[in-house]
């Protein structure tokens, strides 16, 4: 899954205002930001099989520090303690948020992709494998960012519009991903990682317009 992971970011901005939609994006790709990071450094493996999936070629064969349920886990339970040790106020729901934007992402990632998730380590791998209908697995990741979104806006004030325009151009970015695939694992790794890094500054522009119309309101 792509675009849809970030439904759970969306959703828990609504649940915690006061949480940088920023760090929000982040938290909900925390887990691919390290796979890409581990991919690049020989940690976990991919190859890329033309027509693996109906709708990538990525053979997703080795990434046990990362999707495996236990390691999402951990994963989620760090940022967790994180989140406890820093944020400023609202500490609980601040640290539930954040922990399920984190796990969300296993979670996502079990309707798309087919049995290679695996539950401990490197072992009983699963997967529903929607992947393998295009049409619908492009309607998926669409719908639940949207959802998101619109989950969202109550919350978004004088952001609306850069909300929906973000919206816009997150949607542009999934039929593109599904156009155009890199032709190596650690050309994939790459693009993704700078993608999501793209995707937390345009969610930090779409939080600047508040603060720029305050400052422009001072005498």
């Amino acid at each position: 899954m792509f675009i849809g992971h970030y439904s759970a970011a969306f959703v828990a901005k609504r649940l915690a205002p006061a949480l940088p939609l920023p760090l929000l994006f982040i938290a909900c790709q925390l887990i691919d930001l390290f796979w890409g990071a581990f991919v690049l450094l020989g940690v976990e493996k991919l190859r890329i099989v033309p027509g693996f999936t109906a709708s990538n070629g990525l053979d997703l064969y080795f990434m046990p520090y990362t999707h495996s349920l236990s390691s999402a886990l951990v994963w989620s339970l760090g940022a967790a303690l994180l989140c406890w040790m820093w944020a400023p106020a609202s500490r609980l729901r601040a640290t539930m948020v954040i922990a399920m934007a984190v796990a969300s992402h296993w979670a996502l990632d079990l309707l798309v992709h087919i049995p290679d998730l695996p539950l401990w380590f490197d072992s009983i791998k699963v997967g529903f494998g929607w992947w393998n209908y295009r049409g619908f697995a492009l309607l998926l990741e669409l719908v639940l960012l949207w959802t998101g979104i619109v989950l969202c806006l109550p919350v978004a004030g004088a952001n609306r519009n850069r909300f929906l325009l973000l919206g816009v151009g997150m949607s542009g970015l999934q039929v593109f991903s599904l156009l155009h695939q890199p032709d190596t694992g650690n050309a994939v790794a790459q693009q993704l990682l700078m993608t999501y890094l793209g995707l937390a500054a345009a969610a930090w522009w779409v939080s600047r317009i508040k603060a720029e119309r305050k400052q422009a309101a001072l005498p």
